[in-house]
């Protein structure tokens, strides 16, 4: 049903109740197209067209997807009472928008999925995820382009949903013109007053670029990058991606100084707007180097501005320029945490082994902190859960309960004081863990099930291909590539926690289960000597240690192949990978005392796939060998590994040798990734006590970088007690 409202507020809410469709993709296309009429927009500060308006409260973005700011609302209508009974009523059409019907009763989910999300054993799918649609396409081709192939696909199906699936699609082009045409009205207006030659200048740039973009491909650089952010803000500000290949076209044909300088007022725009995740460099499926220019553009634009973000990230592979090896470690060197390197060969191995060819698989970028996205192509990059590992060690310890929580939750495997060998204990350690895995996956379904009926998005639909091809949004199966990625969480605790259990209780029987798990029920009040010789135990994954990298091993490589075996309603398979971000002190919070010796209340734990920090006390070769133990092949996500290195020796000719040769060698025998935090422990403990003296500086967290400032305390105590290397340990 159709509605006709007599307010000139809120254009998205009129457009989209005002539209006769069963498809609920074009209501929120003509919801979008009205906003492009009526809303008012601006340019930033390098008049740069920003294409998702803020001047309404109810729009679309890809975060979110449709949302409506209440508050935003109410002040409207207490402004405008003659207007407030309308605006109440299409409030009220819209029903709980962003309110998802998943907790509590008549919710989606059981209580038992609830309680292992809540106590952070496990979550799964509740984001909407991140994606990298083919923006620059408008670039390069324009929308013309885009109809055509959409009245292709139109006569090929011929359904009556597939027609409403094509009319959010012309919709959504019409949206664009529509915003290219404002933005040339706006910038011929202030040209019209403007009197600083500087602001003419761009501005002018602006008019020449919409005389004929988007409709018509761009021309230069300059007409690029404008087209390109309006395109990008339009969707709600996610991850560039290969930002250094689709560009370059435009780059090389365009004078120094302008590339240079929009080079500039685009990475401006990208900080300003906490853009997520930035890509250069790597190889192409004949293992050819994508080097150019622009990619050392990039690097110098980090070192020179030290923004935190956007988060960069650079593909190495095995023809990488050394000369271009050089220049990221310089960049590094500068303090910003950036880039994270990745390793083509790694990577490209994981996204073949989820049925992506080769030519795709190489076009791999990151977006948000670190998920492995296919641009243009795919819906998969994006975190659909996480799993605790020692928290499902912890349930296996208590027979299913969450002993902090106290919620009897997980699989009941079994009394382990019955368990007569540690085979037989790590039998139901790995019971409980498929089961965990199972529930994480399972909640991911749910919600992408959900996503697919309830949240389709037209605008990322027409730029990921697959979508127009099937007439299927993007979030319902439409794009090539639908996988799915489940994150690990506390790696190293698990395994040094198993590796004790294993050599003091069932090797050495220094202690019976029995006691230990007492230890444990009283966060080893009483058990000081048992406390002691876990804690101080050399048993601590990241020191080379074969006996714990062993189990470390084992239970990884498990956890990512079994996820290739479960499916994604997406239409693909999950794969693994390691990601703790911000979170994981939440995690280290959330779990009860364990065997490596872990207190109740302590919250440090790994924040990636390398040591608990401060437990690896042997250097970093012996911690990138220890994390060689995994098979870097098998995750389909970002697999973590930070490190921190002395910001002394880091710029030193000495730091700079021994850096490259490690980086290289940890890559060539099959390591995935490696970020690095340039810094001194004294600085960041001086951070803590007087924050106004470092409003600069800035380390790295999970898969990305911000200010130490930014980050809440028990995340910078995770910060502060990783190892800082030096040439001594190198």
């Amino acid at each position: 049903m159709a509605y006709q409202f007599k307010t000139k507020f809120e254009p998205f809410l009129r457009g989209y109740l005002g539209c006769e469709a069963n498809y609920k993709g074009k209501r929120v296309a003509a919801g979008q197209r009205q906003v492009a009429l009526e809303g008012k927009f601006k340019f930033d500060k390098n008049y740069l067209p920003l294409g998702l308006c803020e001047e309404v409260a109810a729009n679309i973005a890809f975060g979110p997807n449709v949302y409506i700011d209440h508050d935003m609302i109410k002040k409207i209508k207490a402004e405008n009472p003659n207007d407030a009974e309308e605006l109440q009523q299409m409030v009220e059409l819209m029903g709980p928008i962003g309110d998802w019907p998943v907790w509590g009763e008549g919710g989606l989910l059981t209580e038992q999925q609830q309680l292992l999300n809540s106590d952070h054993v496990l979550w799964g799918g509740d984001w909407m995820g991140h994606a990298v649609p083919a923006f620059w396409d408008v670039c390069k081709f324009g929308t013309d382009f885009y109809r055509e192939k959409v009245a292709k696909y139109r006569a090929i199906n011929t359904a009556p949903e597939q027609a409403e699936f094509y009319d959010s699609c012309d919709l959504i082009l019409d949206t664009i013109d529509i915003l290219g045409q404002r933005f040339y009205d706006m910038a011929v207006e202030k040209l019209e007053t403007e009197t600083d030659p500087d602001a003419k200048r761009k501005l002018e740039n602006v008019t020449r670029t919409f005389s004929h973009a988007p409709k018509a491909p761009c021309k230069d650089f300059v007409e690029a990058v404008i087209v390109y952010v309006m395109m990008f803000s339009l969707d709600g500000v996610d991850s560039p991606g290969h930002f250094d290949q689709y560009m370059y076209d435009f780059w090389k044909v365009t004078d120094e100084q302008a590339r240079e300088e929009y080079l500039y007022y685009i990475w401006e725009y990208f900080h300003d707007s906490r853009a997520w995740n930035l890509c250069i460099a790597g190889s192409d499926e004949n293992g050819n180097d994508l080097t150019n220019d622009l990619t050392y553009a990039i690097l110098r634009m980090i070192r020179t501005y030290k923004y935190q973000t956007p988060n960069v990230t650079f593909r190495w592979h095995k023809n990488t320029p050394t000369e271009l090896m050089k220049a990221v470690y310089e960049t590094l060197a500068a303090g910003t945490g950036l880039p994270a390197l990745y390793n083509d060969h790694a990577v490209v191995a994981g996204m073949t082994r989820l049925g992506i060819p080769k030519a795709d698989a190489h076009t791999y970028v990151m977006n948000g902190c670190n998920q492995i996205d296919i641009p243009g192509k795919s819906h998969m990059g994006l975190e659909d859960g996480e799993v605790s590992f020692a928290k499902v060690l912890e349930l296996t310890l208590h027979n299913g309960v969450a002993f902090k929580q106290q919620h009897d939750i997980g699989l009941h495997t079994g009394d382990p004081t019955t368990f007569e060998t540690f085979d037989a204990f790590y039998q139901a350690f790995i019971k409980q863990f498929d089961f965990c895995v199972d529930k994480a996956v399972e909640l991911s379904n749910i919600y992408q099930e959900f996503h697919a009926k309830n949240s389709p998005n037209p605008l990322r639909s027409v730029f990921i291909e697959g979508c127009i091809e099937k007439a299927l949004d993007y979030k319902n199966r439409g794009p090539l590539y639908g996988n799915g990625q489940i994150l690990a969480e506390t790696i190293a605790d698990a395994a040094d926690s198993l590796a004790a259990i294993k050599k003091y209780v069932y090797e050495e029987k220094r202690f019976t289960m029995a006691e230990l798990i007492d230890a444990l029920k009283k966060d080893f009040v009483g058990y000081d000597e048992m406390y002691q010789t876990l804690k101080n135990s050399d048993l601590k994954f990241g020191n080379d240690n074969a006996y714990v990298d062993s189990i470390a091993a084992d239970i990884v490589d498990h956890f990512n192949r079994y996820l290739l075996s479960c499916e994604t309603f997406r239409g693909g398979h999950f794969s693994g990978g390691c990601s703790p971000f911000s979170r994981a002190a939440e995690y280290g919070d959330a779990i009860a005392a364990l065997p490596n010796g872990k207190k109740h209340n302590e919250k440090l734990v790994a924040d990636s796939i390398g040591a608990t920090p401060g437990c690896d006390t042997n250097g970093p070769t012996a911690l990138l060998n220890s994390c060689l133990c995994f098979d870097h092949t098998l995750p389909g996500s970002g697999f973590i590994l930070n490190l921190k290195f002395d910001k002394h020796i880091f710029a030193s000719a000495e730091g700079e040798e021994t850096f490259l040769a490690m980086w290289r060698s940890y890559f060539e025998r099959g390591g995935q990734m490696i970020t690095a935090t340039v810094v001194s422990a004294d600085e960041l403990l001086d951070a803590q006590i007087h924050p106004e003296n470092h409003k600069d500086l800035i380390v790295r967290v999970g898969g990305y970088s911000d200010y130490f400032n930014n980050i809440e305390k028990d995340l910078q105590d995770n910060v502060i007690a990783r190892t800082v290397y030096c040439n001594r340990n190198a």
